[in-house]
């Protein structure tokens, strides 16, 4: 099950403080990083999107997505939160990116045949190792913008 609040880039900032105290007062804590922020607790989880205009350093949006097999006390904070300073919460329907995570290695074990570089093959033909290591790592790459471009897909 899964919840979306989503607000203006003001709005979570003036409130921020009290959306991060409701997380601790029901045991949530930081397990993300900066580029993806969540919070989690057990099968509870709070995942944060920020929409930022990076020229003025400014938060235009935030969307944060709670995700728990059941209802909780929780959401029904969140809800409450999200009323009282004026969010949007709707409950989301598409699938989360547990549910796709299969679907998605199964794409990418196809794209992984064409695009992967065959390291043994090039070094028979006599390719220096720079540009074999620097194959790799651009396909590394690429995949991982090709996960994140599937994964998204999938749950959109």
């Amino acid at each position: 099950m899964r919840f979306r609040f989503d607000m203006p880039g003001e709005t979570y900032s003036k409130n921020k403080e009290s959306f991060k105290r409701i997380l601790a007062r029901h045991g949530l804590r930081w397990r993300g990083s900066l580029d993806r922020p969540f919070w989690a607790i057990g099968g509870e989880r709070v995942t944060a999107v920020f929409d930022r205009d990076q020229e003025k350093d400014v938060l235009r949006g935030a969307t944060l997505l709670w995700e728990s097999a059941k209802k909780s006390t929780l959401l029904e904070d969140l809800k409450a939160w999200a009323w009282e300073i004026g969010a949007k919460a709707v409950e989301d329907r598409s699938p989360s990116a547990e549910e796709v995570t299969d679907e998605v290695e199964q794409a990418l074990r196809y794209w992984d045949i064409v695009w992967k570089p065959n390291v043994d093959l090039l070094r028979a033909q006599g390719r220096p190792n720079a540009w074999i290591e620097a194959d790799v790592k651009r396909w590394k790459r690429q995949r991982q913008e090709r996960r994140r471009e599937l994964m998204g897909q999938a749950t959109d």
